[in-house]
């Protein structure tokens, strides 16, 4: 006897279609895998190939290659984008020489970053961190207008000159790690932005 899939209901080994629901039967035992004869081994089933990677696969950040896995030439890890860094926009030697000269500006003032400048001839990096540095400048000016308001102004002009403050520690730990970053917060305010 035969059983119904659908309604569980017993059926002639014959019948094609179930008489209480209707269903199609059909056979769903798997066929039976033949044994090996005496002497043979059991067959092993054929190895599947790894598909190779193709042309201009970049894998996703966190990717871990399985074990063996040689990656094609010219094969290159996905790195994210960062549109606030322009560090490769600059020259390395230009970077590896000037860092002391393009972290003055944070230290002093402008002034000082413009006469680096002039010192150290055409470096863009030493430009590049004094703008960064005019426009941590404007923004502090712009928070000592708080300070006009008694009390609420005070606290805010403060606050804001305390975030400045640590925007400008960010930007001169960018400066000795040799990168080109703009200002932290302060670079996206509309007014302040500037291309390289």
């Amino acid at each position: 006897m035969k059983i119904c899939a659908n309604c569980g209901t017993q059926v002639p080994d014959d019948a094609v279609f179930c008489n209480n629901c209707g269903s199609a039967l059909t056979d769903s035992a798997p066929a039976p895998t033949p044994a090996p004869e005496a002497g043979q081994a059991a067959p092993t089933p054929a190895p599947v190939p790894t598909p190779a990677p193709q042309p201009g696969f970049q894998p996703q950040q966190g990717f871990q290659p399985q074990p063996g896995f040689q990656p094609q030439p010219g094969f290159q890890q996905y790195q994210k984008f960062d549109p606030s860094d322009h560090t490769a926009e600059f020259d390395a030697k230009d970077i590896a020489d000037n860092k002391l000269f393009a972290a003055l500006p944070y230290f002093f003032s402008c002034l000082v970053g413009i006469l680096a400048g002039i010192y150290v001839k055409d470096s863009e990096f030493i430009k590049f961190h004094t703008k960064v540095n005019i426009q941590y400048d404007i923004a502090g000016i712009l928070a000592l207008l708080f300070f006009i308001v008694p009390i609420v102004g005070w606290i805010v002009g403060g606050v804001l000159e305390i975030i400045i403050l640590v925007c400008r520690i960010i930007s001169i730990v960018y400066v000795f790690q040799g990168k080109a970053k703009d200002a932290p917060l302060v670079g996206s305010i509309g007014f302040l932005k500037f291309g390289k």
